[in-house]
């Protein structure tokens, strides 16, 4: 009696392939799945963490690290990537690797750039521009707020 494909076939394919996945498609246009998004994952933060030192400290780098030290620990902690994307609430495994990657090219532009120079400097034009314009600016108190109607 044959054997009917499905019984031969199918567990030879579910044994020569490692899913790391629940999907075939991410539905979204020139996205295509990483079976290994995981780890794909987890190694984007470690270079992200890594390169983000080499800039002084400032708030552009206290938020990468927090974002990025978070999303190392649940790619560390986590197997399931159903679990992952749920935990990072970010979207797709593969669009939170799509951000990383952007987030890399931006640590570095920032890196070169000196951002933080830039960031002070705009914080003190601001502060002398509203301490120039002090007296035509009303900066209304909350706390002083009359409720009464």
């Amino acid at each position: 009696k044959m054997l009917g494909r499905s019984k031969i076939f199918t567990p030879l394919l579910l044994r020569s392939r490692n899913f790391a996945t629940y999907k075939t498609s991410t539905g979204l246009v020139g996205l295509a799945v990483d079976p290994e998004g995981r780890t794909t994952l987890n190694t984007l933060a470690g270079q992200i963490l890594s390169s983000v030192k080499r800039i002084p400290s400032c708030q552009y780098r206290e938020n990468v690290e927090k974002w990025f030290e978070f999303i190392a620990k649940v790619t560390t902690e986590k197997s399931d990537i159903k679990e992952i994307e749920n935990e990072i609430d970010l979207g797709q495994i593969e669009e939170v690797i799509e951000m990383a990657k952007d987030e890399m090219s931006l640590v570095d532009y920032y890196y070169e750039n000196r951002g933080w120079e830039l960031v002070a400097t705009a914080n003190k034009d601001a502060d002398a521009l509203v301490a120039e314009m002090a007296d035509t600016i009303y900066f209304a108190d909350p706390s002083k707020r009359n409720t009464a109607v």
